[in-house]
């Protein structure tokens, strides 16, 4: 039982994307970072369908500038009794060469997905990104 508390969450997770390709940035395509939140599943559509986005040793992963794309997470979970699963997605037009912080929040069966901009200019390191907005419509995971 105890083995199923904590399989079962990594069952739902993988079983969700695992129609999803990974994510290949094409060569000399302009790019930003994106620090993605452990714990979560990070996919990416950027003109297409949703695929997993890769992230390095570092926690971060290469996302293309300059284009809107659709950020996003899943999460899953149990409490031994209850299986919580939640997918959450933003969209947002990166900036070239710069640095964003993925941030994903659970609240009982509900989550969302945040996009800031990482700044030296703010006490915290990080500021609100001015062109975040809903999840793309044909970005379908």
């Amino acid at each position: 039982m105890r083995a199923a508390r904590f399989l079962l969450p990594l069952a739902i997770m993988l079983s969700s994307t695992a129609c999803m390709s990974t994510y290949r940035m094409p060569a000399g395509t302009p790019s930003a970072s994106l620090r993605v939140p452990p714990g979560v599943t990070t996919w990416i559509c950027a003109n297409g369908p949703a695929q997993i986005l890769p992230k390095g040793k570092d926690g971060r992963a290469r996302i293309p500038a300059g284009e809107r794309i659709t950020i996003g997470a899943n999460f899953a979970t149990s409490d031994g009794y209850m299986n919580y699963f939640c997918s959450a997605g933003v969209s947002l037009q990166p900036e070239k060469d710069a640095g964003y912080y993925q941030d994903f929040e659970t609240e009982g069966d509900r989550c969302i997905a945040l996009v800031y901009r990482e700044t030296d200019d703010a006490r915290v390191g990080l500021a609100f990104e001015p062109t975040v907005g809903r999840s793309g419509a044909g970005c379908t995971r």
